[in-house]
């Protein structure tokens, strides 16, 4: 009895008001402070403005349609324009309806055979074809000797470190001379060519070759 007795008295005792108030001081600290943190954890630009991120893809898509949009007005227009300068450049370099000045009669029969054979072929220091697709092709070669190395001579490159090379004369239809000075050896082509009575097409053409050593 004593026991119970003590329990229910314990459980009648009443809080004072000062507790009270101290304790709803301390609940209300304890809200500011959280509300604080959470305040502090949004300082973000979206939250400053109150605007949602759904809100400001909608807008930024938006914008960049309006872009786009504006950017096919503009080329549609300016290419108009365009269209129109390039078919006036069309008609500005329309082929001449004339035969081509190869087809020529002055540009044909002897002068076209005088021009069959010649040095045509590029990039190389001696190189002779015809004027055809599929020709006979004919061209110099030679070993040269640097730093006491050999090396073959033949495509026409500054690796070859050639102190001399190239035509000294030549008439473009049917003579040619040229030098070649290569470590010491100097090589002097020569080309001729001429039509006598029973001479195939574009006439007989000879190459002479005169090599001199230095070192010797």
């Amino acid at each position: 009895m004593s026991g119970g007795s003590r329990r229910n008295a314990r459980s009648r005792v009443k809080t004072s008001p000062a507790d009270l108030d101290a304790d709803e001081t301390l609940r209300n600290r304890g809200a500011i402070h959280g509300t604080r943190k959470g305040r502090s954890r949004d300082h973000g630009p979206i939250r400053l403005m109150d605007v949602s991120l759904k809100t400001l893809l909608g807008l930024g898509f938006g914008f960049l349609a309006l872009l786009f949009v504006a950017f096919l007005v503009y080329n549609y227009h300016g290419g108009s324009k365009e269209d129109d300068a390039v078919k006036k450049l069309m008609r500005t370099v329309t082929p001449l309806p004339a035969p081509k000045m190869m087809d020529l009669p002055q540009f044909q029969g002897e002068h076209k055979e005088s021009l069959y054979w010649g040095t045509y072929r590029p990039h190389l220091y001696l190189g002779i074809r015809a004027r055809t697709p599929r020709s006979i092709i004919a061209g110099l070669m030679w070993i040269g000797i640097k730093n006491g190395q050999y090396f073959l001579r033949h495509v026409c490159q500054d690796s070859d470190e050639l102190s001399t090379y190239g035509w000294t004369d030549h008439n473009g239809r049917d003579y040619g001379r040229q030098v070649l000075v290569d470590h010491g050896m100097s090589i002097t082509t020569s080309f001729l060519k001429e039509k006598e009575k029973g001479s195939g097409y574009g006439g007989d053409w000879a190459v002479r070759l005169d090599v001199q050593n230095e070192n010797c």
